[in-house]
């Protein structure tokens, strides 16, 4: 077959080709960047969660805070004084319980656009090192820092396929990933890494964008040494605590259309540290 004649025929393919398009993105007026969003906050009624669905609902979205506690969520809910925010009590050590969680958390705004997961525990007593971490400690964290997070986004991106929505998910992680892991907590957040990379890898030809946050030592009660009127600490090369609502602003665009050609990243806020220095 002459050249002629293959080019004549790549030509008549290429114009019977469905011509696919992206439209191109346009700035959102501030305060409406989210506006017909819905996002399930899990963890959202602890520092960095809460920190998250104030943001997202002073951008326009409805928010679904989620925690364990249905005293402490009706607390909350009642400072936003708003129709656009409710609460479901969620619990990541049920996961048995995630299916109907999420079905719960559609049927309050009649859908979920953005997931955040930021459920997390850590273990709080002096002296905690290798030798010495206990099976009780280890089964704990690793059911809800890892088992709960797979699972409960398990259930989300299966919600979201079946509706057809282009999701985005995101998971707080920590800079405790970048350092070794030799404490259950650092472990399990080691695996949210891994966790991220593979759901935003299997979950981007559904049109669900997948990513992470990292903070470093951050301004919340989990922080035995911030009293609320003083940043600094040398627990980090910056010597100050992130701020919650700094994460937040991170997450913001995560969760945005703007963030779309983030995939499967984590963004570190370390102050550094696990970064250019190690504790």
């Amino acid at each position: 077959m002459g050249l002629g004649i293959k080019s004549f025929l790549r030509s008549i393919i290429m114009y019977t080709k469905e011509e696919k398009k992206v439209p191109i993105l346009r700035n959102p007026i501030a305060g409406h960047e989210f506006e017909g969003k819905v996002a399930l906050i899990a963890g959202g009624s602890g520092g960095i969660g809460l920190a998250i669905s104030k943001i997202l609902h002073k951008s326009g979205c409805k928010v679904i805070i989620a925690g364990t506690s249905k005293t402490k969520l009706e607390e909350i809910i009642k400072t936003f004084n708003s129709k656009n925010v409710s609460a479901l009590v969620l619990d990541y050590a049920h996961p048995e319980s995630f299916e109907s969680k999420v079905n719960e958390a559609v049927e309050i705004f009649n859908k979920i656009d953005i997931f955040v997961s930021s459920t997390g525990i850590h273990v709080d007593r002096d002296g905690l090192d290798f030798l010495n971490s206990t099976i009780e400690e280890y089964d704990s964290i690793m059911g809800i820092n890892l088992r709960g997070t797979y699972f409960m986004c398990q259930q989300i991106a299966k919600y979201m396929i079946e509706s057809n929505i282009h999701g985005h998910i995101c998971l707080v992680s920590s800079q405790s990933a970048l350092e070794p892991s030799w404490s259950p907590y650092r472990l399990s957040k080691l695996g949210i890494s891994g966790i991220t990379k593979g759901l935003a890898q299997r979950l981007l030809e559904h049109n669900i964008i997948v990513n992470a946050v990292g903070p470093g030592p951050t301004a919340t009660g989990m922080q035995k040494n911030y009293d609320g009127s003083n940043l600094y600490t040398n627990l980090c090369p910056n010597n100050r605590y992130t701020m919650p609502e700094e994460v937040a602003e991170v997450v913001k665009l995560l969760v945005s259309d703007i963030g779309d050609t983030i995939i499967g990243d984590t963004v570190y806020m370390s102050g550094g540290r696990g970064v250019i220095d190690l504790r």
